[in-house]
């Protein structure tokens, strides 16, 4: 199904729906008020008729010995006391006769009945005090009690402070002609409303679509361009509508994605760049800023694979901060971070660039010298250890020591880096066992 008979069928079916909305609530609204007016209308003009004979004669059973209640109707219409019903073009039946005729005669509880139209459209029940049927209008026996569906729009009559009687309404709504007439009417508004929308819808549907359709087109085609490797397009802008911003936005994309795509080709050498930078981010100590422990085995392997082809010195260095988990105990964790940060400023401001330096995991540091003969590296070791036990450690915390132990390797003999930086571990540890703060070298 294309859009432009969706767009169409959306339109119809709108028009259709709120047209029979608005025409149903109307229709259902006019015959309920219809039904509540003449039922109201009604049941006023019997609560006062009964009234009026209880207030007569002072109780039911006084006044059905004095007067039938037929009678005393018929008495009370004859003086004019009856509402007239609503007018009718052609003599409503339920007017009721002209005033001294009186009306016909009628079956207790139940108005008189429309001439030429069978039963009225409201019964009234009759029940005294106690809601014991006194007229049942056809519906109950006298003496039966009214049941509880019945008492709950019952209207009491008083005669002085007692409740003499009670009157409930029973009936459904039948409309007199000219109410018939009226229903007829909006009935028929209601039917040509309904022709009248879809007509309507149906003509906007043309029109709106095909616009739309062709606006659509063109951003159909410009998408299949760009999708063909042509990145610059442009599309009509017609109007100021949600299809306008929306081929506004797309020229827009158009040309930024044609830039970006030229900008993309000359900044190819900088991402180059960028991703070197980041290779040598990786493999940094995040801490320290030193080479990691990864990074550190690879250029290890490297540098004793050189120095044993030219047969030149390598001496491996591995260092252990003495006591940093007291440190940390003691001091804190941060107060151990900015220990590791500064030692390790201290090892890579003192080396030279052939020199690899690197963290080699919680406190441990790890040194490889290039052309360094075992003597040298020692004495270089020395130097390290006391700089960083003369650091002005008070000022990271007042009573903040630290000092460091070294081992250092230097035979090629071992075979490989890693049996040499294992040598290495073994003389920290003899320097672990005989004091710390110091540097054994073999």
């Amino acid at each position: 199904m294309s859009l432009r008979t969706k767009f169409m069928l959306a339109l119809l079916l709108t028009g259709l729906a709120a047209v029979a909305m608005v025409g149903g609530l109307a229709y259902v609204g006019m015959t309920k008020k219809v039904d509540v007016i003449r039922r109201q209308s009604a049941a006023d003009h019997f609560y006062e008729a009964m009234n009026g004979y209880l207030q007569k004669y002072g109780s039911w059973q006084a006044a059905a010995a004095a007067e039938p209640f037929d009678n005393f109707m018929h008495s009370q219409d004859g003086q004019g006391n009856r509402p007239p019903p609503p007018p009718d073009e052609e003599g409503d039946e339920r007017r009721g006769p002209p005033p001294g005729e009186g009306p016909p005669r009628h079956e207790g509880g139940r108005p008189p009945p429309p001439r030429g139209n069978g039963e009225p459209p409201f019964h009234f029940i009759v029940a005294d005090g106690q809601f014991r049927v006194l007229l049942g209008a056809g519906v109950y026996r006298p003496g039966e009690v009214l049941p509880e569906s019945a008492r709950k729009d019952a209207r009491a009559i008083k005669v002085g402070e007692r409740v003499e009687a009670y009157i409930s309404p029973e009936g459904v709504f039948t409309p007199s002609k000219q109410e018939q007439q009226y229903i007829d009417a909006m009935r028929e508004a209601l039917v040509a409303g309904v022709t009248g929308a879809a007509a309507l819808a149906l003509v906007l549907g043309v029109l709106l679509s095909r616009g739309l359709s062709r606006k659509l087109s063109h951003l159909t085609g410009a998408v299949r361009a760009m999708h063909g490797g042509s990145l610059l397009q442009r599309v009509p802008v017609e109007g100021k509508d949600e299809v306008a911003a929306l081929a506004s936005a797309f020229n827009d994309m158009s040309e930024q994605l044609a830039r970006s795509h030229e900008e993309l080709k000359e900044s190819h050498q900088t991402i180059l760049a960028q991703a070197e930078q980041m290779r040598e981010l990786s493999v940094r100590d995040a801490l320290t800023k030193l080479h990691n422990r990864r990074h550190f085995d690879e250029q290890a392997t490297t540098l004793f694979s050189h120095a044993v082809r030219h047969k030149r010195p390598l001496s491996v260095v591995i260092g252990d901060i003495d006591f940093f988990k007291r440190i940390n105990d003691q001091f804190s964790h941060a107060t151990g971070d900015a220990v590791l940060r500064q030692v390790g400023e201290i090892l890579r401001s003192h080396m030279r660039l052939s020199d690899l330096v690197a963290r080699y995991g919680g406190e441990e540091f790890v040194i490889a010298f290039p052309e360094t003969e075992l003597p040298q590296a020692a004495a270089l070791c020395d130097k390290l250890r006391n700089m960083i036990e003369g650091f002005p450690w008070h000022e990271v915390h007042p009573d903040l020591k630290v000092t460091m132990s070294m081992g250092v390797y230097a035979d090629l003999a071992a075979g490989t880096a890693e049996a040499m930086l294992q040598k290495a571990d073994a003389l920290l540890y003899r320097a672990k066992q005989t004091g710390r703060n110091r540097v054994c070298f073999a």
